[in-house]
């Protein structure tokens, strides 16, 4: 009897055959419809990202959603069973199997997190987080925090899964996007664990579980000190469920604060030798080193000793922040006649008052001149709390004053102070990594005045291989120019001028201590001031090594120093430098080093 035709081997091996090719021909067209998908969705990342940053919570919302429909589009075309059969094909089958990780990963990042995200900033934008009446709504805060909690999660574990794909075996442009899109988690990942951490502790800043008191410290740029200026004027800032309330301005002076025979906080090593009776022991002088944490230490204490409990934190604010904060709010006039802007406010505040209040009187001066300075203060955090703003505008001049290191914040809580660590207002000594040394420029007025309104300084830096045992040489640049009037003595206030009497100066003339904090474990090798070699003390703040040097400038003259530093180990860095925050901004430059003229070991 005749075999009927499909019982022969080769009717199912031609039906086999045409299995496979049905089936590759069906994870080929939809791998394309994957890959198409993915591709239109990737991008949509920057265009979000940039919607964001506009504040356009709407364009938002349809970008997500876009991205929502390509990813889910994507996991469907990759998750259906003939799909996972053809994962066990040799070879071809790693490959399928990283595209459906892929897939699936994308499409929990945007579903988990992203569309989350997009709702919470439909509603947390900088309108939501203007003050009413001086308080801010904590809801939507909260709101934020949870979402961004959820999102850091999803991130942190699509991150996880896409390092485990194991592409020993995909061909490169499989191999090239997951380490692309692994990239990108990684990238995005720790930026979100920490905008998490800060979103979930604002609340509590703000008061929501228990009141918060801050001290806030008002620095004077127009007297130099290493962290900004002189911390002339304080006030107690009280936070309450959102609700913010303003002290009275406490000047430093007039008797408000005691001056202590010693250091009312413990002295780091080398600090006493540097800084002498400077440090720890007057309210005037908080911000004379460069690291903000003694300086709020200290404030606590002495404001403790002076009012009672001890402060939840302290927060520093110098007045050209004031003056960029005040972009986003109508002109604010004042008793004087004056109307504050952004343009009038320092201009005001570290100049035209102490012209304007100028008799033989200088007590009475000084406390005219404290008048205007506090009713400054009070009205311009009044209208920033309670009046007509604009949110974005006031946001976007914050993140420019915490960038330039104008606004300082101090917990003693470590968790908070790691925050503030994170987001770079921690003002701490310059910190060096494997790929970078920074080097810290600081400014100190030296005749008791407020010219350095008047100051204008620039900073280069240059290094080369100039050493048979590899070490980089670094050299440090200072510029400082004095821009007062020649004819200072006249037409200058004496408020302005400063002790130039007692110290032996002709009016002014700026005299300034300058120090530069080289990186830990390098070496300062010498110095030189308008191109004469000087002989340098040797000084050091805990580990970092610090050159200092006092200038003097007659009206109209430019001092010019070079500081030179061996760095701790061979191979090229970058280098950089952290400058005390002046009145006028400081230009940083590199500039070629020529070997022949680096300082001798």
């Amino acid at each position: 009897m005749k075999r009927r035709f499909y019982h022969r081997w080769w009717f199912w091996a031609a039906v086999a055959l045409g299995v496979v090719m049905v089936a590759g021909a069906w994870v080929g067209v939809r791998g394309l419809q994957a890959k198409s998908e993915l591709e239109a969705a990737l991008p949509l990342a920057s265009t979000i990202k940039a919607q964001l940053l506009e504040g356009d919570s709407a364009a938002v919302s349809a970008s997500v959603k876009s991205m929502a429909g390509h990813t889910a589009s994507a996991r469907d075309l990759t998750g259906d069973p003939v799909w996972r059969a053809a994962e066990f094909v040799p070879f071809v089958g790693a490959n399928l199997a990283a595209v459906r990780n892929l897939a699936d990963v994308a499409d929990d990042v945007v579903s988990g997190a992203a569309v989350p995200l997009a709702a919470t900033a439909a509603t947390l934008n900088p309108a939501a987080l203007k003050p009413t009446d001086g308080a801010f709504d904590l809801e939507p805060i909260v709101a934020a925090g949870e979402a961004l909690n959820q999102a850091s999660v999803v991130f942190s574990a699509a991150d996880k899964q896409v390092s485990d794909l194991n592409i020993s075996m995909t061909v490169g442009r499989v191999s090239a996007a997951v380490n692309e899109f692994q990239g990108f988690l990684g990238s995005i990942t720790p930026t979100l664990v920490s905008a998490s951490q800060v979103v979930d502790a604002v609340p509590d800043a703000l008061g929501g579980s228990a009141p918060r008191n801050y001290v806030i410290v008002f620095q004077n740029n127009a007297e130099a000190r290493a962290l900004g200026g002189t911390s002339l004027s304080f006030a107690l800032l009280t936070m309450d469920k959102g609700r913010i309330t303003l002290g009275d301005a406490v000047p430093a002076g007039f008797g408000n604060f005691a001056y202590y025979q010693e250091s009312v906080v413990p002295l780091p090593e080398g600090v006493e030798t540097l800084y002498g009776s400077e440090y720890g022991r007057a309210m005037s002088n908080l911000t004379v080193r460069p690291s903000f944490q003694s300086a709020a230490e200290t404030a606590q204490e002495m404001w403790k000793r002076q009012f009672g409990p001890e402060v939840d934190g302290v927060i520093s604010i110098d007045p050209v922040a004031l003056g960029y904060l005040l972009r986003g709010t109508p002109p604010i006039p004042l008793s004087t006649g004056d109307v504050l802007t952004s343009d009038t406010l320092v201009p005001l505040l570290l100049n035209g008052v102490y012209m304007r209040y100028n008799t033989d009187d200088i007590g009475a001066d000084n406390a005219a001149q404290d008048t205007v300075y506090a009713e400054i203060v009070t009205r311009t955090f009044d209208q920033l709390l309670g009046g007509e703003l604009d949110s974005q505008v006031v946001l976007s001049a914050l993140t420019q004053a915490a960038s330039e290191h104008r606004v300082l914040m101090w917990s003693p809580k470590a968790e908070e102070q790691a925050i503030f660590e994170t987001l770079g207002v921690d003002g701490s000594l310059p910190k060096s990594t494997e790929k970078t040394d920074r080097v810290g420029v600081y400014f100190q007025e030296n005749v008791g005045s407020k010219m350095n309104y008047y100051l204008k300084q620039s900073v280069n830096l240059g290094q080369a291989a100039c050493r048979a045992d590899g070490k980089a040489s670094y050299r440090v640049g200072i510029d400082l120019t004095n821009e007062i009037p020649g004819d200072a003595a006249t037409s200058i206030s004496p408020s302005i001028l400063g002790t130039f009497v007692r110290e032996k100066l002709e009016p002014g003339v700026q005299r300034m201590i300058v120090m530069v904090y080289a990186p830990p474990g390098s070496q300062i090798l010498g110095a030189t001031v308008d191109g004469a070699a000087v002989q340098l003390e040797s000084f050091h703040d805990t580990d970092y090594p610090v050159a200092k040097l006092i200038v003097s400038m007659e009206p109209g003259a430019t001092s010019k120093m070079a500081i030179d530093v061996v760095a701790l180990g061979t191979g090229k860095k970058a280098l950089e430098a952290q400058v005390t925050p002046m009145v006028n901004p400081t230009t940083i430059s590199d500039l070629p080093l020529d070997c022949a003229t680096v300082a001798a070991e």
